[in-house]
C-alpha cells in the first residue's frame, strides 16, 4: 500500500502508523494495494495463462483452440487416487496438472530471516465453557494474550450457527470465514511478522513458538504456513490440525486477496483447518515442518514436556490451568489432571 508521508514524499509500506512507527507522517492512503494473485486456475477455469490448477485432481486440458480449461481427472481420496475420464469430445492435451502443498526451504545461513512479532486471536461461543478457558489463559498472561497483539472474536458475530473449537473436523467453516473476515476488518494482523489462531481449549506459549521459529530460519518476507504436528498425515490434515494455526503475514494477505476464490472452490466440507490448508497449497503458499508445536493430548502432565508448544485439547478450566502450571514450573493438583470423564 502506498501511504503518503508529506506533499512531497510517498512510499509502499505494509501499514502506516502516524502514532507510533511513522510519527510525523500523514498516513493518507494513495490508491489501492496490488492484489497477490492465485497462481494457478480454479476449477472449470480458463487455464489458459497459467496451465495449472488450484483444486487438489484437477488437470489443465485443452478442449479445443479456443478452450482450455481446469476439469477433473483424478478423485483424490486421503488414501487413493482414481482417475477420472477427460470429458467427451474434448481434444484431451494436458497443459498441466494441480497444485499441490510444497516445503519452503529455510533461509541460508547468511539470509534475513522472518521476524517473530505475533498477532494472535481466538473465536469463542459466548455463555459457553470457551469463555471461561479464555479466561484462564487471559488470567496466567499466556496463550493469545502473550502475543505482541490480540483479539478475541465472538462466533455469534459472524453467523447463528453454533462453533465448537473441540471438534477435530469443525464442519462449520462457513461460521470461520466470517472470523477470519472479523481479522481483515481488525487491521492489526498487517504490523506483526505472523497471525496465530489458537483454539480455547488449547494451552499456547508463544515466546516457546518463538524459539521453533527462529530455528526453522524461516526466510524473510516467505509466504508460509507451518505444519505443526509428527501424527500420521492421514489421520492430521497432512500434519496441520486445527487447534493452533501459523501463518506469515504473506500468507494471510495472499488468503484475503484470494478468499472468495477458495470459498467458491473448495467449498465448507473439509473443517476450517482442512479448508485454510487446502486454500493456501492452492494458492502456492509453501509450508514448513515442526512437528514438535503441538501435542494432541488429554492430560495436563505432558504440559512438563518443555519442547512442546501448545497442548490440545484441555477443555476443563481446571485442567487448563493445570496445564500452564506445568508449563510454567508451578506446583500441579493431580486431582485436575484430565476433564472429568476422560481416563488417564
Amino acid at each position: 500500500q502506498c501511504f503518503q508521508k508529506g506533499k512531497y514524499w510517498a512510499t509502499c509500506m505494509d501499514f502506516c502508523d502516524s502514532n507510533s512507527t511513522q510519527k510525523g507522517w500523514s498516513c493518507k492512503k494513495l490508491g489501492e494495494r496490488t492484489p497477490l494473485p492465485a497462481p494457478c486456475s480454479w476449477a472449470g477455469k480458463d487455464c489458459s495463462a497459467t496451465h495449472c490448477c488450484a483444486n487438489i485432481g484437477f488437470s489443465c486440458v485443452v478442449k479445443d483452440d479456443t478452450w482450455q480449461a481446469c476439469v477433473q481427472t483424478v478423485q483424490h481420496s486421503t488414501w487413493v487416487d482414481t482417475p477420472v475420464a477427460i470429458p467427451e469430445g474434448w481434444k484431451g492435451t494436458v497443459l498441466g496438472k494441480w497444485r499441490s502443498e510444497y516445503p519452503l526451504q529455510p533461509a541460508a545461513m547468511d539470509a534475513p530471516l522472518a521476524g517473530v512479532s505475533f498477532y494472535c486471536f481466538m473465536a469463542v461461543l459466548p455463555n459457553s465453557t470457551e469463555e471461561a478457558l479464555m479466561g484462564v489463559a487471559k488470567k496466567n498472561g499466556q496463550g493469545i494474550f502473550a502475543c505482541n497483539a490480540s483479539a478475541v472474536f465472538h462466533s455469534w458475530k459472524s453467523s447463528s450457527a453454533g462453533w465448537d473449537t473441540g471438534e477435530a473436523t469443525l464442519q462449520n467453516t462457513a461460521v470461520f470465514f466470517k472470523v477470519w473476515d472479523e481479522v481483515k476488518a481488525d487491521g492489526r494482523y498487517v504490523q506483526y511478522d505472523w497471525t496465530i489462531k489458537s483454539d480455547a481449549d488449547c494451552a499456547f506459549l508463544p515466546d516457546r513458538l518463538r524459539s521453533h521459529l527462529w530455528n526453522l530460519r524461516v526466510p524473510a518476507g516467505a509466504s508460509v504456513y507451518i505444519k505443526n504436528t509428527n501424527a500420521d498425515k492421514g489421520l492430521s490434515n497432512g500434519q496441520f490440525l486445527g487447534a493452533i494455526e501459523i501463518f506469515s503475514k504473506k500468507a494471510v494477505m495472499t488468503y484475503f486477496d484470494n478468499a472468495e476464490g477458495c470459498q467458491k472452490a473448495l467449498g465448507t466440507n473439509s473443517g476450517e483447518d482442512g479448508f485454510l490448508k487446502g486454500c493456501m497449497d492452492a494458492l502456492g503458499v509453501g509450508f514448513m515442518h515442526d512437528g514438535e508445536i503441538l501435542k494432541p493430548d488429554f492430560a495436563a502432565s505432558y504440559c512438563r514436556t518443555a519442547a512442546r508448544v501448545a497442548y490440545h485439547p484441555l477443555k476443563d478450566p481446571a485442567v487448563l490451568q493445570n496445564c500452564y502450571n506445568a508449563a510454567l514450573g508451578k506446583p500441579i493438583d493431580w486431582s485436575h489432571n484430565t476433564a472429568p470423564g476422560i481416563p488417564r
